[in-house]
């Protein structure tokens, strides 16, 4: 059963494999007879493409042909239109050049200035294909017609926009010397406002198409900013002065006379600073050197004479203020002419038209320079506390220190007229030290009558405290000096320092020497008083000022050699009573009852001291000792001196009968001589 039942099986798979062969072939069939259809139509198709490439080939070489005729002609048309647009260009643009360019916008100008490129264009194609046409004749005429207008154009509006910088804006701009943020404030010489940039921005559109076309306008800029910077400078000179003058004592009550409604107006930080140091220079011209130092110094002078002195030393420093402020506003006004000349000439032409446009302000600079150290060399020559001192080396430290910002406002061009007169500064400066020396030697000035401190020896402690403050710049100016620099201070552990104190040996002993022939003119009493009266205070002098430890460095037993001198002259003057004292010796033993002569001689000896004593006392009264110290120390000086040999003659002699009227000849006790010598020196004093 199982058997029948698979047989059945398979013959039914059988049937329908063979079922499918029957499909399968039919299937193949058809796809055969598919393909020869579709192999025929291809064949037929492959044919017509044939035919239509055979006729479709020479159309497209003709058309191709076409087109690029047609490309030739058309390149052919432009490049003709670029051609005849060369020989109406002077037609097309001769209302617009002869009108000139516009100065309300800057669109106007790029108009014009595009009329110039096409003028320009048109002249490089005559040039280059036809030189000998008529019309490149018409161009070049209109060519040149169009720039002339446009150098005036730009000579007007900068003019038009060129005006001097006021002085209170120079003031300001120094009163912010020392802030990182000066340049932020503004001070610009064409006004302020929309109008300004604009004018601004077309003078650089203008300036930049000159440049360009190898006209730049170098000489229009110099003819204008030049008269710009020196009258800015002039004004601001004139200011200053007008200022600091005004704000002194001696002007004041004149200023008031010829107040302006500008006073009222806010005063800015520079004129403020500016008053403040007139004010403080001018006010020491009110006060004499003897009021200064409590001292009564040199001759009695009068009030009149002092203050002379005084304002000549005054206007020495005021001058050197001024010069040294004015170069201040230089390097501002140069910076400031930096800015205003940039994009107006190219880069490498700024320098040295920058140059020229301050030519004429270095050239004032250096006549206030020159009449500020003139000044300080005359009175050195007078041998005055400030000739050759402060004023003039603080004008030459202020010099330096401005000429960084003036090279950096003349880069990468030198500022030689800066540097010359940078090295006339301080060869006058080193002048004037040394003529200081010369006016030291010359002085003929006599000493005082009551042999107080002479005028020199205040005057040099000025001189000497005055340099002191500028050693940072009088030391390398010294090292330059052959004189100066074969010592071998350069060694030494504060180079400058040492340099000052070598001039200030060569100051001290010229001045001690200067002293010793002055007080030849005394009696011997008081020329040891009047040496002794100088030398002290150029001791007290250099110890309070801290100028004994500079002085050191060059001559290290000067302090010992002071103190020696002092005791040298307090021996000299009480040498000077040796002559009184011979009166108080007895030759002989008196005997125990006096003879004749004994007698004679006791009244010799008694009236020829009542007789010396009170001419010493007319004379040494009216001696000066200004400093207590050593008014008290002579005092008692005097007593060691006087009063032991006097009383033991006094107390040997007074008792004796020699005369009938012993109140002739007994007129001095020693308490009365005690009490008479604690009275010396206070009417000077």
């Amino acid at each position: 059963m199982i058997a029948i039942e698979k047989k059945f099986e398979i013959e039914m798979k059988l049937k329908k494999e063979m079922s499918n062969i029957q499909e399968l072939k039919a299937a193949a069939s058809r796809s055969s007879s598919l393909a020869n259809d579709v192999c025929n139509v291809l064949g037929a198709c492959e044919q017509r493409l044939q035919q239509l490439e055979t006729a479709v080939l020479p159309l497209y070489g003709d058309t191709a042909r076409l087109q690029h005729i047609h490309q030739n002609m058309e390149r052919t048309a432009k490049a003709l239109d670029h051609v005849i647009s060369y020989y109406m260009v002077s037609r097309e643009l001769a209302d617009l050049i002869q009108g000139g360019p516009h100065t309300t916008s800057i669109e106007a100008l790029n108009i014009y200035l595009e009329a110039l490129d096409k003028l320009a264009e048109a002249q490089n194609y005559f040039n280059k294909n036809n030189p000998q046409s008529v019309e490149l004749e018409n161009i070049n005429q209109l060519y040149n017609i169009g720039v002339t207008k446009l150098e005036n154009a730009f000579e007007e509006l900068l003019s038009r926009h060129t005006r001097p910088l006021a002085p209170t804006t120079l003031m300001d701009m120094i009163a912010l010397e020392e802030d990182s943020s000066a340049d932020s404030v503004s001070v610009g010489a064409s006004g302020s406002g929309v109008g300004a940039e604009a004018a601004r921005e077309w003078l650089a559109a203008a300036a930049s198409w000159l440049g360009a076309a190898g006209r730049p306008p170098a000489a229009a800029l110099l003819r204008l900013r030049a008269p710009a910077a020196r009258a800015s400078l002039q004004a601001f000179k004139d200011y200053l002065r007008s200022r600091s003058m005004a704000a002194s004592p001696l002007m004041r009550a004149k200023n008031m006379l010829h107040r302006s409604d500008s006073a009222t107006k806010k005063t800015s930080k520079i004129q403020k600073v500016l008053e403040k140091r007139a004010n403080k220079i001018m006010m020491k011209a009110s006060q004499t050197l003897e009021q200064s130092t409590g001292l009564a110094i040199g001759s009695r002078r009068s009030m009149n004479d002092s203050y002379t002195e005084e304002s000549n030393e005054t206007l020495d420093e005021y001058e050197a203020e001024v010069a040294g402020t004015v170069a201040a506003a230089l390097v501002r006004l140069a910076r400031h002419e930096q800015r205003q000349l940039l994009g107006l000439v190219p880069l490498q032409r700024l320098p040295a038209l920058l140059s020229q446009v301050l030519k004429d302000c270095f050239q004032i600079l250096a006549n206030d320079v020159d009449r500020a150290l003139g000044r300080v060399r005359r009175g050195a020559a007078r041998g005055g506390g400030g000739g050759g001192g402060g004023a003039g080396w603080a004008l030459l430290a202020r010099l330096r220190r401005l000429q960084p910002d003036l090279e950096r406002a003349l880069a990468p061009a030198s500022p030689a007229p800066y540097a010359a007169l940078l090295a006339s500064c301080q060869a006058q400066c080193l002048r004037s030290l040394e003529e200081w020396v010369e006016g030291v030697r010359a002085c003929g000035a006599a000493g005082a009558v009551d042999g107080t401190v002479h005028q020199l020896a205040a005057a040099a402690l000025a001189h000497l405290h005055a340099l002191a403050a500028h050693k940072h710049t009088i030391g390398p100016a010294l090292a330059t000096d052959p004189a100066y620099n074969r010592g071998g201070a350069l060694q030494a552990r504060d180079p400058h320092a040492a340099m000052l104190a070598l001039y200030m040996r060569k100051v001290l002993a010229q001045l001690n020497l200067a002293l010793r022939n002055k007080s030849e003119q005394y009696p011997d009493a008081l020329k040891a008083i009047f040496l002794l009266n100088n030398t002290l205070y150029l001791l007290q002098g250099l110890q309070r000022d801290g100028l004994l430890d500079v002085l050191m460095l060059a001559e290290p037993e000067c302090e010992a050699n002071y103190r020696d001198m002092i005791q040298e002259y307090k021996n000299a003057y009480l040498q000077s009573w040796n002559k009184l004292l011979q009166h108080t010796v007895l030759d002989e033993p008196l005997p125990a009852k006096l003879r004749d002569k004994d007698r004679q001689m006791l009244k010799d000896k008694f009236a020829a001291f009542n007789r010396e004593w009170e001419e010493a006392c007319r004379s040494q009264r009216g001696y000066s000792v200004p400093d207590a110290e050593l008014r008290e120390a002579l005092k008692r000086d005097n007593k060691q001196a006087l009063l032991p040999p006097y009383t033991a003659f006094w107390d040997a002699c007074a008792p004796l009968p020699f005369s009938k009227n012993p109140d002739k000849y007994l007129k001095y006790s020693p308490v009365q001589i005690a009490t008479q010598l604690d009275g010396y020196f206070d009417e000077a004093a």
